[in-house]
């Protein structure tokens, strides 16, 4: 039932200004797929919509959540409709129920109900039509926003049981199965449940693995080498990967065993934002049970690989940290990680200098480079930017800050007079005696002039908070950036303070060079050959 407010809004609005979100929730048929669901609901607002707004919504406006997330950020299509709702054309999105928008948290909730506000937009459902602008239907909206939060919480806990119980019964609940396993579903009583079942081909490689590793004593990289060149294709990618297969040997799948919060996920906060993490579980930190399915490898050569581990493990001092662009300098061919490598011979003393290579060098198509080269590269960006950001705190009057601020705040406050107006206009047509109320025509004519000054101010200030300058602190920017380049020139300095100065002032570095090649033949020895001396080129990411 649609009361006179709510007719009298929609009459305002034609088909072609609405958007029509469709997504699956974890309160549909279970037994319904995805497709089914959207389908269904897509016809339930098409009648909806030819009942109450003369007409159905065109195609091109129709957005399916195929690939459904807990968040905003996970769903596509959510973005595309709060991105097209910016624009005036748009002046609402039709929804089977609230919860659809979002069951995020209160970061997302907060994020909708100021956009949805300040673009004008109508929130309409087969139930109830809500106009943020008002604070009844704002303080409504709200609520079941939170209301599907808590649901969504209480669902995942309660999944989260049963997953566990399942794991614990032996089954396999990962997306994807170990290499030498294919994930398989079997009956148990009325329950369909997933197990690993042996891949016989994989099975062998991963045999050979463990047997290269504990009889033949060979290393990650030797075994890698080794599958490529017989042809074996690895799980992921082109060429197999030492972590990879460091990881397959301490893998307990392949005694017969399942395994259980082993990469959860947690929350961390870098720089000032909450960010999801699936970090690798400690031994100890996740919970092993055994599976339904066989093992390839015996106990004992599992157990003879874990101890090998241990042994093999490096002293401290060798662990410590020797590249202080570590986890920010990247090879730009192929996007893998930069290593620092520094040969020595066998009584310790350094062999040959530092070079900075890409970590997939025996593939790559990028060549090497000095440590010292690399660093004087960066050193230089460094010192350029103190330069720039000295010039700008010499210019700087942060008037444009204040410019910016300043036209906010009469947009709001322009805003705020036109809102008035309209809860005036309809408190006079909403007036129990009909000689006081305005005639029809007349309030239609001036609440849409109104609305269409609305909705211009609330594009603009759309368009002024999202270019709002931000206020940089230059004399705290040079500071940072000169202890950075202070560490970097001193010698004595250790990688892991060089580290940390680097990252408060770099968050990439991609590195390009072309591998040298030789320009004659040579003779003995082998220092006499020519080599060309291609260039380097980082392209730098600096936090300004």
């Amino acid at each position: 039932m649609i009361n006179l407010f709510e007719n009298i809004l929609l009459e305002t609005i034609k088909p072609d200004e609405i958007l029509i979100y469709l997504r699956k929730s974890r309160s549909d048929d279970p037994l319904l797929t995805v497709e089914e669901v959207l389908t269904k609901h897509e016809k339930m607002l098409d009648e909806w919509a030819e009942k109450y707004i003369g007409g159905i919504i065109p195609k091109e406006n129709r957005y399916r959540e195929i690939v459904s997330g807990e968040t905003i950020e996970n769903r596509p299509e959510i973005q595309k409709v709060l991105k097209l709702m910016e624009s005036p054309k748009y002046k609402a999105i039709l929804i089977v129920e609230i919860q659809r928008l979002s069951r995020g948290d209160l970061e997302d909730a907060g994020r909708l109900m100021k956009l949805l506000r300040y673009t004008n937009t109508a929130v309409i459902t087969p139930q109830k039509t809500y106009d943020l602008r008002n604070d009844f239907d704002r303080d409504f909206f709200e609520r079941e926003l939170k209301r599907g939060n808590e649901f969504l919480e209480y669902t995942k806990k309660i999944m989260l049981r049963g997953r566990l119980a399942s794991v614990s019964e032996g089954n396999f609940l990962g997306s994807i199965p170990p290499y030498g396993y294919d994930k398989v579903f079997v009956t148990d009583g009325k329950k369909k449940c997933p197990i690993l079942k042996i891949n016989p081909e994989e099975a062998e490689i991963v045999k050979i693995i463990f047997d290269m590793y504990v009889h033949q004593d060979c290393g990650w990289a030797k075994i890698c080498n080794h599958l490529d060149d017989m042809g074996v294709k690895p799980p992921k990618g082109d060429k197999w990967a030492p972590g990879g297969v460091r990881d397959m040997i301490s893998n307990v799948h392949y005694l017969g065993k399942v395994k259980w919060n082993w990469r959860k996920s947690v929350n961390v906060v870098e720089d000032g934002e909450v960010k999801k993490m699936r970090p690798k579980a400690h031994i100890g930190e996740y919970m092993i049970f055994d599976g339904k399915h066989e093992a390839i490898i015996p106990e004992e050569l599992f157990a003879a690989a874990q101890e090998k581990r241990g042994k093999n493990h490096r002293e401290t001092v060798r662990a410590k940290l020797r590249n202080p662009f570590a986890s920010i300098s990247y090879c730009k061919k192929c996007g893998r990680a930069l290593i620092y490598k520094a040969g020595k011979k066998k009584d310790g003393t350094q062999k040959s200098a530092p070079r900075i290579m890409c970590v997939n060098q025996r593939h790559c198509i990028s060549g090497s480079c000095l440590y010292e080269e690399f660093s004087q590269k960066v050193i230089s960006a460094l010192a350029e930017c103190i330069e720039d950001f000295e010039i700008r705190l010499k210019n700087d009057t942060g008037d444009a800050v204040k410019l910016h601020a300043k036209l906010i705040k009469n947009l709001e406050k322009r805003l705020e007079d036109l809102q008035a107006k309209e809860l005036s206009q309809w408190e006079t047509q909403s007036h129990p005696d009909p000689a006081q109320r305005m005639p029809a025509h007349i309030f239609k004519q001036l609440n849409e002039k109104l609305l269409k000054e609305k909705e211009e101010i609330q594009a603009a200030l759309c368009k002024a908070y999202e270019s709002m300058p931000e206020p940089v602190d230059y004399e705290e920017k040079i500071k940072q950036f000169k202890d950075a380049l202070e560490a970097l020139r001193n010698p004595k300095e250790d990688a892991e303070t060089k580290s940390r100065l680097i990252k408060a002032c770099i968050e990439r570095i991609d590195y390009s060079r072309d591998k040298p090649e030789r320009t004659g033949k040579g003779s003995f020895p082998m220092t006499n050959i020519a080599w060309t001396n291609p260039p380097i080129e980082l392209d730098i990411k600096l936090k300004v």
